[in-house]
């Protein structure tokens, strides 16, 4: 009988938020956007999660997810618009493309991690945070979870590239301040 294991569910809601935050301080002073953007979206996962758990126990994983993305996006298109990328260039560009072959590496463990944690028909009170609602669905909320994470991901590599643009364009007005 599936059992729901919400440690390896909050431990993997632990690495992502790291690993946003860490990413998110490295990029900050160069790519305020990309930096703003992974702050805000632990803090929409974080109120999105809070939100879904205050009515009890149902589907908090997947409404965390949306608002994590929804802060992500929001906040770095405008991001894009109110701060201004820092030369070099080439760091960012070189992250953009680090972050998507990441992305490549982490996609299998998360979906394999997630399945741990919440495994098909867990229901009832055994189902905890894992809740799959009343539809008998293969795979139920995981590939959603894992579509949005792959989208995301494609998301902080676009806004690397573009904050690399700003910044070599930047460069490119002043020579003289790259040194």
């Amino acid at each position: 009988m599936p059992v729901a294991r919400p440690d390896v569910l909050v431990a993997t809601f632990g690495v992502w938020a790291t690993v946003s935050v860490v990413v998110g301080i490295a990029v900050v002073r160069r790519a305020p956007a990309v930096g703003v953007a992974l702050f805000r979206s632990v803090l929409g996962g974080a109120i999105a999660f809070s939100l879904a758990n205050a009515h009890g126990p149902a589907r908090p994983p997947v409404t965390t997810v949306v608002g994590a993305t929804v802060a992500l996006v929001a906040c770095g298109l405008i991001g894009l618009r109110t701060t201004r990328s820092r030369p070099p260039s080439e760091p960012l560009l070189r992250s953009a493309a680090l972050v998507l072959v990441a992305a490549q590496v982490a996609a299998v463990p998360l979906s394999f991690l997630l399945q741990l944690a919440c495994p098909l028909y867990v229901h009832g009170g055994r189902a905890g945070f894992c809740s799959y609602g009343d539809v008998d669905q293969l795979g139920g909320w995981i590939p959603g979870v894992i579509l949005a994470f792959v989208c995301d991901v494609i998301f902080v590599a676009a806004l690397l590239r573009v904050s690399g643009r700003q910044s070599r364009r930047e460069e490119i007005a002043s020579p003289a301040s790259t040194a």
